[in-house]
């Protein structure tokens, strides 16, 4: 798959876009079609901050990576913390619509899974003059942090394309064997 690492090509040095010193976690100057489009700082230290992705449909990608002052939150999906912070999605959403002048935010089921890895729900935005626009998030627990990502986008060939920029992120933060986190 271009534009994301595998076992047999570790990401070199020069392809990292922001390392986080503290975690490991390697974000790349590309996953897939995502160009790393910069770094976020959240104004209070519980919340950690963001990397954010675009791509050349418009599709815009933040991921945040934040503890809430818990300093044992394991990896993966079972934790009750995690479990919190994926309902708390919702809300999210709903504050997201308001803000953002949107008349409606639904949850679409209809869509798979797309990795056992990570929670995962959908929405789907209506804006003032009915445009749809979709949301994607997916929440984990990774090296004693929160790790979730937001894909928003008008495009509906986005969904397709996610299972890569997934496959990155989870390179990108240690969950695969040979990850750029284990990377030289």
């Amino acid at each position: 798959m271009p534009g994301v690492a595998s076992a047999v090509e570790p990401l070199p040095r020069e392809q990292i876009a922001f390392e986080d010193p503290f975690t490991g976690f390697r974000f790349p100057a590309a996953i897939g079609a995502y160009k790393f489009a910069g770094q976020a700082q959240f104004p209070r230290v519980q919340l950690g901050y963001g990397v954010n992705y675009v791509d050349n449909t418009g599709a815009k990608v933040s991921i945040a990576i934040y503890d809430m002052n818990f300093t044992d939150i394991p990896d993966g999906t079972a934790d009750p913390r995690v479990l919190d912070e994926f309902q708390q999605i919702e809300a999210g959403i709903a504050g997201m619509a308001k803000q953002g002048g949107f008349r409606s935010a639904a949850r679409n089921e209809s869509l798979p899974a797309l990795s056992k890895a990570w929670l995962q729900v959908n929405h789907e935005l209506v804006d003032g003059r009915g445009a749809r626009v979709q949301t994607y998030s997916f929440i984990r627990g990774q090296s004693r942090k929160f790790v979730k990502i937001r894909v928003t986008t008008a495009s509906q060939g986005t969904y397709a394309r996610l299972p890569t920029f997934l496959l990155g992120v989870s390179r990108a933060i240690g969950m695969l064997k040979d990850s750029p986190v284990n990377s030289p």
